[in-house]
């Protein structure tokens, strides 16, 4: 079984900071300032345990606060089954905010209903 210093070795090759990381049995928790590092903390802590059970909750107020947007400058890439309301709801806590994200990927995505896994979306 896997122990906190695996967690947090695999947490930091992803590149994500988790605030109060916990772990006990195959339990792990902690809160980061995004969905999208959400979504990177669960995936690299899946890395280490496939079974491990995951509660990662996200305040904003975690975020890093030196670009005044924790999502300026950012990309996301698509993974099989994602939409636009999907990402919008990991990354920005609101599905209808999918039109941002296809604003600022028009010249990628003329059919916001059309994404592919692998494409490298900007997170405006």
């Amino acid at each position: 079984m896997a122990n906190q210093s695996d967690y947090a070795a695999a947490l930091q090759k992803a590149g994500v900071n988790v605030y109060g990381l916990q772990v006990s049995g195959a339990q792990v928790s902690g809160t980061v300032g995004s969905g999208e590092d959400r979504l990177k903390a669960v995936s690299a802590i899946q890395s280490v345990q496939m079974d491990a059970q995951v509660n990662i909750q996200v305040n904003e107020g975690f975020a890093d606060k030196g670009s005044g947007n924790a999502t300026a400058g950012r990309t996301y890439t698509v993974k099989a089954g994602d939409t636009l309301s999907k990402i919008a709801k990991e990354v920005y806590g609101d599905a209808g905010s999918w039109k941002k994200i296809h604003e600022a990927n028009r010249a990628a995505i003329p059919n916001p209903d059309l994404i592919h896994p692998g494409q490298e979306l900007q997170l405006p």
